[in-house]
C-alpha cells in the first residue's frame, strides 16, 4: 500500500503492461488528492521495492510529472512534490483565461447537435434542483465542469490545445482538493448559471459570445478559489 511518504495504493502486483503509465497515474493521483503533500519527498527506492519493479519506469514516470509541474529535483537530495501558493494558483488561472475562451470560440461551430443536446439536457435537469448536501454539490459541480469544459475541449479542433488546457485544469484541481471546497448553495447556483450561459451561446453557435461567457466564468472561478485557498492557509 502506498499513499504519501512512500506507500503506493494498489492491489496485488502492478501490471507490466504500460508500466510507466500506470506508475505515473498512481503517483499523480496521490499528488492531486494531497495524499502526497507539498514538499514531501518521493522515495524512489521504496517505491521500487513496494511495486516490485526496477527504478527505471519509476524515474520515467517522475520525470513526466516533473515536466508537468508537479515535482522538482533538489540536487543531492532527491525528488519532491511542488508546493502550492497564491502566485502559482493565479498563474494557472491566467493561462486558462488565455486559452479556454479560445477553445470555446473554436468549439462553437464544431460541436455536433447531439452533443449540444446532451449538454442542454444535463443543465436543464439541474435547473433549480441542486443537491442539498455539500458533498452532493461538489459532485454535481465536478460533473458539470467535466461535461461543459470537456465537450468544448473535445470539439475545439486542436489536440495540443485540448491536452494543454486539461493539464492546467488538473493542477487547479489539486488546490480544490487541498481546500476541501465546501460550496454554499448560492455558490453552486452561481456555478450553474455561469455554465448555463456558456452552453446557451454554444447552442446559438455564437463563437464570440461563448468565448466571453467562458472568460467571465474562469475569472469568477479564480476569485472564488483564491478566496478559499487564502482562508484555508489562514
Amino acid at each position: 500500500m502506498w499513499k504519501g511518504g512512500g506507500r503506493i495504493r494498489m492491489s496485488g502486483k502492478i501490471s507490466r503492461v504500460n508500466l510507466t503509465d500506470e506508475i505515473y497515474r498512481m503517483i499523480k493521483e496521490d499528488i492531486l488528492s494531497n495524499r502526497l503533500k507539498s514538499g514531501e519527498k518521493v522515495n524512489i527506492d521504496q517505491l521500487a521495492r513496494t511495486l516490485e519493479v526496477s527504478n527505471i519506469p519509476i524515474r520515467e514516470a517522475l520525470s513526466r510529472l516533473q515536466s508537468e509541474g508537479y515535482l522538482h529535483v533538489v540536487p543531492f537530495k532527491g525528488m519532491f512534490v511542488n508546493g502550492m501558493s497564491e502566485q502559482d494558483l493565479n498563474e494557472l488561472f491566467e493561462i486558462r483565461l488565455a486559452l479556454e475562451p479560445l477553445a470555446a470560440e473554436k468549439a462553437s461551430p464544431r460541436i455536433p447537435d447531439e452533443a449540444l443536446a446532451r449538454l442542454e439536457r444535463f443543465m436543464a435537469s439541474h435547473r433549480g434542483d441542486l443537491p442539498d448536501a455539500a458533498e452532493g454539490r461538489l459532485k454535481f459541480v465536478a460533473e458539470m465542469n467535466e461535461s461543459v469544459h470537456g465537450a468544448i475541449l473535445d470539439y475545439c479542433g486542436n489536440a495540443n490545445l485540448r491536452v494543454t488546457v486539461r493539464g492546467y485544469i488538473e493542477r487547479i484541481e489539486r488546490y480544490l482538493g487541498f481546500i476541501r471546497l465546501h460550496l454554499e448553495m448560492d455558490d453552486a447556483d452561481v456555478e450553474w448559471r455561469e455554465h448555463q450561459s456558456i452552453v446557451e451561446r454554444l447552442a446559438a453557435r455564437h463563437a464570440a459570445g461563448a468565448a466571453d461567457a467562458m472568460r467571465q466564468h474562469i475569472e469568477r472561478s479564480r476569485e472564488r478559489t483564491n478566496l478559499r485557498f487564502l482562508q484555508t492557509k489562514d
